[in-house]
């Protein structure tokens, strides 16, 4: 009777134990991916958006991750400081000042022309 008992104890825990894995859902991984450096002023730097469209400026370093501004084209953007991502992306953390707001976030490279006086400080 015991090893029975025994045998059905390693029988439901050989099946259960894959079920106790939980695999992350996407919400979580985009949180994951929206977590970024500690960022300072490290970079005198600046750019302008790109014309003919918006940029958007972004809550992470990652085009998952949320839209604070889309920002207008042709627009100054000041660099705190460079950051390449996981994927190998180039992303900028700084700011813009449009409609008479600061809004303080993270622009895709491709997203900005020519950076300027900068010293390309890593985040």
């Amino acid at each position: 009777m015991k090893n029975r008992l025994a045998a059905a104890v390693l029988a439901v825990a050989a099946v259960a134990a894959p079920l106790a894995v939980v695999a992350p859902t996407t919400a979580s991984a985009a949180v994951a991916a929206c977590t970024s450096p500690g960022w300072g002023p490290n970079d005198p730097g600046y750019s302008f958006t790109v014309g003919g469209s918006t940029s958007p400026l972004r809550t992470g370093p990652n085009s998952g991750c949320g839209v604070r501004k889309n920002v207008p084209a042709n627009t100054e953007f000041s660099i705190d400081c460079r950051y390449v991502n996981g994927a190998g992306n180039v992303w900028y953390h700084g700011d813009v000042y449009t409609s008479g707001t600061t809004y303080v976030g993270w622009m895709y490279s491709g997203n900005l022309g020519g950076i300027y006086e900068s010293n390309y400080a890593s985040c």
